[in-house]
Parts: structure tokens; sequence; C-alpha cells
């Protein structure tokens, strides 16, 4: 019995007291690796994906006109239009494209009503994107299980 008159908890023994080493060391070990994620993992190369006073200005249009409800940077985002990460260094496209388009929309895109200095600065934003990205996009080939096509070879069954 502690001084207040009460029993210690039947739950403190070695066992308890294992299990919340446990406990706290998984813990630690994710602050550990978000802290490492959020650090290093996050880190650009210098002059890469970096934003000048016009890629800036595009930064806020792109986000005053909502084109994340549509567009997406590495897959995230919208979904009823393309992701825009590359789209400045595609082949058949580029800037110019991605011009004509901002200015004057697509079937499926509106036309925004933006001015040709609005549209340089977008560009200017989608370029900064496309610095950070890889081009071409390296393919690969899922199997049903999860695993890459090119980790197994089914000819060796």
């Amino acid at each position: 019995m502690d001084p207040s008159g009460q029993s210690a908890p039947a739950n403190v023994g070695p066992g308890a007291v294992q299990r919340r080493l446990i406990y706290f060391g998984l813990i630690a070990l994710f602050m550990v690796q978000t802290a490492l994620t959020w650090t290093r993992s996050t880190e650009v190369p210098p002059g890469l994906g970096t934003l000048n006073e016009t890629a800036q200005q595009g930064r806020q249009l792109f986000l005053d006109f909502n084109c994340t409800a549509c567009h997406q940077f590495y897959g995230l985002g919208g979904h009823m239009g393309p992701d825009l990460t590359n789209v400045t260094r595609a082949t058949g496209k580029g800037a110019a494209y991605a011009r004509g388009i901002i200015l004057h929309g697509t079937e499926r895109m509106p036309m925004l009503g933006v001015t040709p200095e609005q549209a340089d600065a977008i560009v200017a934003y989608l370029e900064a994107w496309a610095s950070s990205g890889t081009y071409p996009v390296r393919g690969f080939n899922p199997t049903p299980y999860g695993t890459y096509l090119e980790m197994h070879n089914d000819d060796d069954q």
C-alpha cells in the first residue's frame, strides 16, 4: 500500500516496464525518422526548383486560379487535368505550349482570362517545378503482387 492507503497497481512489474521501454523507444525512433524525412530527404540541389520573382508571382496566380483543383505536381492534386510536373520539358510540349494553353484554354480547360504577363509568370512557375523533377519519367511495370517485373523473371519458373 502507498501512504494514501491505496494499493499499487497490479500491472507494475518487469513486463510492464519492458513494454513501456519498447513503447517509448518506438516513439523516439518515430521522432528521429520524422526529423530526417522533413530535413534531409526534402533538400533540393542548389539552383533547382528555386523561385525567382516571376515564378513567385506565377505561384500566387496558380493558387489564385485554384489550378490544383484539376492539376497535379508529382501526382498530387486534382485528376481532371494532366500532371504539370514536367509539362515544360515534355517532348512535343514546352514553355510555348503551356503558355498557349494558359492563355486560350482547351476543350476541357477553361480560358481563365489571364494576361500575357500573368501567363509568363505561371510558365516560370511551371519551369521551376520541371527543374526539380525527372524527365523523362522512369517507366515501371508493377505486377499484381505489388512488385516490379524488373525484380524477378517469370520465365525462370
